[in-house]
């Protein structure tokens, strides 16, 4: 009865009504997990692009790899001569070996968040926010001299509480909201063009393997045939790499794509929030609440 009697309750103004409607906000958001749900679905969805591209990734250094070691023999003019075409994408290959390594970056950067996000709706962490916001609520409408510095104590853990519940599934949410407006179609189409580009390489790999045994089979007619049509096997090797070099400038272009739309989900769009919830910290611990 005493401490009511020293405390002073204030009639609502904006900045109190302002004030408990995020307080009130926060209260619902965090007793109904919609919100939560939403952004764990998103984080999963993102962290299964990512290792789909690592897949892809993998399965390009693979085929590019068998490409590079398949040689090609050919004798014109009676001379034997040996190709390697698949090394016209050696520089490809370690572009697609960096890339790998930023897909698993992106992924370990999307799996982290997972973890956050479930620290964030741990039961103690959230029942913590609940208590908080409750005293909050009755704080707002409260003054009292004697006890001023702990009510603006209570109100500025009651905020920080807030920001760090709902950050990370903020973050959830908006990454995706970027993806969908800026990033998925780039993704999409890279995506698929890369693995339809695996497919290509693979069966030109086939197409050089099946022509290698050939040759290790055949008799001596049939090198006396291949010397006669030595001039249409170079004519084919041209045509073979100018279809890698197509896949190399293809290649390079859909991966530089895929690197910026991770970056952009794993990176950017993170440390952006980050920097946000720095300078909200540094706000919130300034606030007086003195209306």
């Amino acid at each position: 009865m005493r401490l009511l009697q020293k405390l002073n309750f204030k009639a609502a103004n904006p900045k109190r009504i302002s004030l408990s409607f995020f307080f009130i906000l926060a209260f619902i958001f965090s007793l109904n997990h919609t919100l939560d749900d939403s952004s764990k679905h998103y984080v999963d969805k993102a962290f299964n692009r990512a290792l789909i591209s690592f897949g892809v990734a993998k399965t390009l250094n693979g085929v590019i790899s068998v490409a590079q070691g398949t040689e090609v023999a050919i004798q014109p003019a009676g001379v034997g001569v040996n190709f390697t075409p698949g090394q016209i994408l050696d520089p490809v290959n370690d572009l697609v070996e960096r890339f790998s390594w930023v897909m698993l970056a992106s992924s370990t950067s999307l799996g982290i968040q997972k973890i956050f996000l479930t620290m964030s709706i741990w039961p103690a962490f959230n029942y913590a926010l609940i208590f908080f916001i409750l005293v909050g609520l009755i704080l707002i409408f409260i003054e009292t001299k004697k006890y001023s510095h702990t009510r603006v104590l209570i109100l500025r853990i009651s905020i920080l509480f807030i920001v760090l519940r709902f950050a990370v599934p903020v973050t959830a949410l908006a990454n995706e909201s970027v993806y969908h407006v800026f990033l998925e179609k780039e993704y999409v189409t890279s995506t698929h063009s890369l693995e339809q580009t695996a497919q290509q390489i693979s069966q030109l790999n086939e197409i050089e393997q099946n022509y290698s045994t050939e040759q290790k089979n055949s008799s001596l007619w049939d090198d006396a045939k291949k010397i006669y049509e030595s001039t249409a096997d170079i004519f084919d090797i041209n045509k073979k790499i100018k279809q890698y070099k197509l896949a190399a400038k293809e290649t390079t272009y859909h991966i530089v794509n895929l690197i910026v739309v991770f970056l952009f989900q794993t990176l950017i769009i993170p440390l952006a929030f980050i920097f946000m919830v720095y300078i909200a910290f540094k706000y919130i611990v300034k606030l007086k609440f003195e209306f």
